[in-house]
């Protein structure tokens, strides 16, 4: 079962494996609960406008990672572009965070699963459904990456026909096809609307939109195992970019014109899971048991969610072990080329953290608080590694026309995404620090552990940033 010569894993994915892995991972309980909330805090229209605005910077981080990613095909690719284009420090500190805001998002999607099965089995334990949960994708994970990327494809398909369909009703409500009213738009100008609050209101929402996009760099830990990676990932990038921007500000819009931004059901996830701003829309349907088809829907998107989340941590676990930033024996893979010691340990790490989170509120809150400041630092890491990347590649005398894949607008793309995550990551401390210090100190957790790591692996190695005439480029 083991290779212990030359150990990699195998290129099972092909191109729309990899569109639905990151539809996968992106598309969950942000779009279908979090959606509510931000209309509710900014109204329609700032929620319109921050989903615009985080959607112009996720254009520019995927177009840069499709860069990368189709010149250097690597799985775990994130640490790697670090430490070969930046420095190996930042490479260390940021595969780790990757790990951590991986293990953080599953474990909270398995808690929020074990509540919405709690809508029928409300006598049943929490721990009962969890436990069902981590057997079945730790069963689904130790199948091929092939296997793995077809049953993702379908499970992510259904989240897909709920969105299109959900906007189609959507669409036919506002303009009275269903035997009501005519709606129009007069919700987006209810009450003051479309825009509420102020520039904090603005800026909070803004992080929320950011953290429903998470996990969309997933895309990039495929690369190693795509099939004809040069010509599926540009295609990936391309088609998932255009459905996530439509889904997203399709299902706002929807929702904003149908739904008042003053609802109290907007913000159902402290209140009854089952009324979510999805079942409000549909409610005006007259579907029988609404509630409980939207609920299986998004449990599916949850399920899906966690899935892609466990092979994204277990894939940068298997690359810290290869790139020497953890035990090598993580980079053990079976016969079908899946990575088995890092997918047990992933398993048991995720077991421990349930645990705590469930038995600790004070763990639940480092946790859950912790998912959107680590996806900025990721974020932001990408952003620096693609503009040298491409510093570096013009400053050697290549050839830019070679690159089979060449992102948008640089150098204005990285700046973008370098000032954008910069800018919310300083909002986010200081208006934690202004409100709720206690609060701030859970939501800089990863903050605090990416610095120790980066010291940590800067004095041991005494790396240095590296100089763009010395990056080391394919031959």
């Amino acid at each position: 079962m083991e290779r212990k010569d030359k150990i990699s894993l195998k290129r099972g994915f092909k191109s729309r494996h990899v569109t639905m892995i990151a539809l996968g991972s992106s598309i969950g309980t942000g779009l279908f609960l979090a959606s509510g909330q931000m209309i509710s805090q900014s109204g329609p229209g700032g929620a319109l406008l921050s989903y615009m605005l985080m959607g112009t910077l996720i254009y520019f981080l995927m177009h840069g990672l499709g860069e990368i990613a189709t010149y250097r095909p690597v799985t775990g690719s994130i640490m790697t572009f670090t430490k070969e284009y930046v420095d190996s420090a930042l490479g260390f500190s940021v595969g780790w965070i990757y790990y951590y805001n991986c293990i953080s998002s599953i474990a909270m999607d398995v808690i929020t699963a074990g509540i919405f099965m709690g809508f029928w089995f409300p006598n049943i334990p929490i721990y009962v459904f969890t436990t069902l949960f981590f057997a079945v994708i730790l069963a689904v994970n130790l199948l091929s990456s092939k296997s793995f990327g077809e049953l993702e494809f379908w499970i992510v398909s259904i989240k897909v026909i709920t969105i299109i369909i959900f906007l189609i009703v959507g669409i036919m409500i506002i303009l009275g096809l269903t035997g009501h009213e005519p709606l129009g738009f007069k919700n987006f100008f209810y009450d003051g609307g479309p825009f509420i609050g102020n520039v904090n209101s603005l800026f909070s929402v803004l992080i929320l939109a950011a953290l429903s996009f998470s996990g969309i760099e997933l895309i990039g830990i495929t690369a190693g195992e795509v099939k004809n990676p040069s010509k599926s990932m540009p295609k990936a990038i391309n088609t998932i970019l255009l459905r996530i921007l439509i889904f997203y500000i399709g299902t706002i819009f929807i929702i904003g014109a149908i739904v008042p931004y003053t609802s109290p059901y907007l913000l159902s996830s402290e209140m009854n899971l089952a009324i979510t701003p999805f079942a409000l829309v549909f409610q005006y349907t007259h579907i029988p048991a609404v509630d409980s088809i939207m609920n299986f829907i998004i449990l599916t998107a949850i399920i899906s969610a966690c899935n892609t989340e466990f092979y994204a941590s277990t894939r940068i676990l298997y690359s810290l072990g290869k790139e020497k930033f953890a035990p090598k024996k993580f980079t053990l893979a079976n016969k079908r080329g899946m990575p088995y010691i890092s997918i047990l340990i992933t398993m048991f790490t995720l077991i421990i953290s349930f645990i705590v989170a469930t038995v600790g509120y004070e763990a639940y809150l480092i946790l859950i608080n912790g998912i959107g400041v680590s996806t900025l630092i990721i974020w932001l890491c990408l952003g620096l590694s693609h503009y040298r990347f491409r510093r570096g590649y013009k400053k050697q005398g290549l050839d830019l026309n070679k690159l089979k894949f060449k992102a948008k607008l640089f150098p204005i793309g990285p700046i973008i995404v370098i000032f954008g995550t910069t800018s919310m990551l300083i909002y986010n401390l200081f208006s934690g620090i202004l409100t709720n210090p206690t609060t701030t100190l859970y939501l800089f957790v990863p903050l605090i552990l990416f610095v120790v790591l980066f010291s940590y692996h800067k004095i041991n190695h005494k790396t240095k940033l590296i100089p763009l005439d010395q990056i080391k480029f394919l031959k």
